[in-house]
């Protein structure tokens, strides 16, 4: 096995990160509520299509009381008290619900990128696998994030200087003809989007960035250099091969292949069969906790299992601080990740209800 193959993430750095970029993406989230409420609420709500032709557009607000200015395809509302009076723009009611759209494909771009980085294991081997590589994977490597992400259908493209859902501004004319423009706001005056503007203003891509001993005249990094930085300032740490005892098998090794190859599966672990699987951290202490007491209580193995803690851990290495035994971890009150914690166990469950299916089918003997 090559050395680079042994690195892994330091741990915690890539949880550190992920709940940064959650707290980000509830503050995109309120951005997006902002413009839903300014398009939900055009016209006195009564806009249902976003097709409207301005005739139909018009006739709401006259209905109202409002006053049209044709020229300047807008209407205004005479008992207004306010200087200028309060008015409405057919163009600036239309460009609400364009820049909602807008501010919703990236929020739920990103949010499908950070389920994508949560569900996957940290592994080095794609930028290894070439002499150099670009400074969005080298930021990945020192945030704890997995660099194999990148080529997938979330990340295409992937960039801190991406403009995916840039737009054109939009004019319009108010009541007194005077012209105005819209945009979306999602990307600043240098171009980022809420997201990126995070991830590059991290301490790690500010040490990157000026850090031109790691980079090849065409700017990207030299990959064997980055690395052995990487290393030495703890952003990688070599990964030990752990070998299980397998003449301590308490399930016995023909039901552990069986749950071996169900859990691999559902990408619940990884590594050898004869190694201390890795379970997926991704899911928590506290489902490892859970899968030990559902392996009981369902009876699946042939051997009997009184000590369910102790014996998944000879099979899984299990790197917690306190006992498994005691590793709980209470519901979150947050509504979503109420939900992904609810669905975390369903895997398991529904893992161990398939391999359950399997033995009865073709039950292991016991060792």
């Amino acid at each position: 096995m090559s050395t680079e193959k042994n690195f892994i993430s330091t741990a915690n750095l890539g949880w550190k990160t992920l709940e940064t970029m959650r707290e980000e993406l509830k503050k995109v989230g309120y951005l997006l509520n902002f413009w839903h409420d300014k398009f939900e609420y055009r016209a006195f709500g009564e806009i249902k299509d976003g097709n409207l032709s301005y005739e139909e557009w018009r006739d709401i607000y006259t209905h109202n009381g409002w006053v049209e200015v044709s020229d300047f395809q807008s209407c205004y509302d005479p008992q207004s008290v306010t200087s200028p009076k309060e008015s409405a723009s057919y163009e600036l009611d239309k460009a609400y619900l364009t820049i909602w759209k807008v501010w919703n494909k990236y929020e739920q771009l990103w949010r499908g990128r950070l389920n994508k980085l949560e569900a996957t294991r940290f592994d080095i081997r794609r930028v290894t696998q070439s002499t150099k590589m670009i400074e969005d994977e080298t930021l990945f490597v020192c945030l704890g994030l997995s660099p194999s992400v990148f080529g997938t259908p979330h990340f295409r493209p992937l960039s801190l200087y991406e403009k995916t859902f840039e737009m054109d501004d939009i004019e319009y004319q108010d009541f007194e003809g005077n012209t105005h423009t819209i945009n979306t706001g999602l990307y600043d005056e240098n171009g980022l989007a809420p997201m990126e503007w995070l991830l590059k203003n991290t301490e790690e891509y500010k040490l990157l960035e000026r850090n031109d001993s790691l980079k090849a005249i065409c700017g990207r990094f030299i990959t064997k250099k980055f690395m052995k930085w990487a290393f030495k300032h703890k952003y990688l740490t070599e990964y030990t091969i752990k070998y299980r005892d397998l003449n301590n098998s308490p399930y016995g090794e023909k039901f552990a292949l069986e749950l071996f190859e169900h859990l691999s599966e559902d990408d619940l672990i990884r590594g050898n069969f004869e190694e201390k699987w890795q379970w997926n951290i991704a899911f928590g202490w506290n489902s490892l906790h859970h899968l030990a007491d559902e392996i009981k209580e369902m009876g699946l193995t042939p051997n009997k299992i009184t000590r369910q803690f102790q014996a998944i851990e000879q099979y899984i290495d299990y790197t917690g601080k306190s006992d498994l035994a005691d590793h709980y971890e209470p519901t979150p009150e947050n509504e979503y990740e109420k939900k992904r914690y609810s669905e975390k166990f369903e895997l398991i469950d529904r893992c161990l209800t398939r391999l359950e299916l399997k033995l009865e089918k073709h039950p292991p003997k016991r060792d």
